[in-house]
């Protein structure tokens, strides 16, 4: 795990600069100061320009600052300082995805950098490879939660979480964006596995409860509209003999009683039909294969 202590040590001396803690509040989703450096050059102007379209969630703001940063065309040859910055490059892609803005540019400057595990890992964010075994996931994490959580996985959150846990070198590293980007991965997925509030958890089963007896009762209905459809074309479709119809005319009550005790007979006599009603229903209204047999169990129905 992320060691306490060494986490508000860290957070605790970060404070002193505005970069750092700018960044941390966005990964954080805390409110964002303007700071006293924003407007020092245009770099800055752009680095918490781009936060707070991206914080505020304002696609014409990071437009604007985007086509700013954008009219720079460094190579490998004469490439601008600007290139390694992580924290720069990291809000520019999420911005890019997030706003669905055209990334050729992004692109070509993440070509350029300084080939380490943080570029590698940028080239992934690219490429769409976001499961790879080369990655620093706890950027990706980060990436994703930007802009496409819907592919924040079990399986990779547990891979980011033992990651993370397993990186005991973290705050002895010279990455202030990787370690920012762990911290608030980690803050992410604990609170992710929560146990949900107990409230939260009785007006589920409550709900559970009354959504069954709903579920039973319009089980009863189909399996009388089912009798009584039958015995409606039993009465009406043949053709009987005179003999037959006065037959039938003589003793309509027990007709009538003998439909009673088949809705009987349907319901509980022959459990397995009440069963697989409800089981058609539920399945009907969207409960999964493990749910219904889940449901079933419980209720014993």
């Amino acid at each position: 795990m992320v060691p306490i202590e060494e986490t508000i040590n860290y957070l605790s001396r970060i404070n002193n600069s505005p970069k750092l803690t700018t960044f941390n509040n966005l990964l954080g989703g805390r409110e964002i100061h303007t700071s006293e450096d924003q407007d020092s050059n245009e770099l800055n102007q752009v680095y918490y320009g781009v936060i707070k379209a991206i914080r505020e969630n304002n696609k014409q703001d990071f437009v604007t600052f985007y086509s700013i940063k954008s009219k720079s065309k460094p190579s490998k040859d004469s490439a601008a300082p600007f290139i390694n910055d992580d924290f720069l490059i990291f809000i520019l892609l999420v911005g890019v995805v997030k706003f669905g803005i055209d990334g050729a540019w992004i692109s070509d400057i993440i070509s350029i950098r300084n080939k380490n595990t943080i570029t590698i890992t940028f080239e992934n964010i690219i490429k769409e490879n976001y499961y790879s075994k080369s990655i620093l996931p706890e950027i990706v994490y980060m990436y994703l939660h930007f802009t496409k959580p819907m592919l924040i996985t079990s399986d990779f959150i547990n891979f980011t979480y033992k990651s993370i846990s397993d990186n005991t070198q973290l705050f002895e590293g010279r990455s202030d964006f990787q370690i920012l980007c762990a911290i608030n991965s980690y803050n992410l997925i604990v609170i992710s596995k929560e146990v949900p509030d107990k409230s939260q958890f009785l007006m589920l089963q409550d709900f559970t409860g009354r959504f069954l007896k709903r579920v039973k009762f319009l089980s009863w209905l189909i399996q009388a509209a089912l009798f009584w459809g039958v015995i409606y074309l039993l009465l009406t479709l043949p053709n009987y003999s005179p003999e037959t119809i006065k037959f039938i005319e003589k003793y309509n009550y027990a007709f009538t009683i003998f439909g009673a005790l088949g809705l009987s007979v349907l319901g509980n006599v022959i459990p397995i039909f009440k069963k697989m009603s409800q089981i058609i229903l539920l399945r009907l209204l969207g409960a999964s294969k493990t749910s219904v047999k889940e449901l079933i169990k419980e209720r014993g129905s």
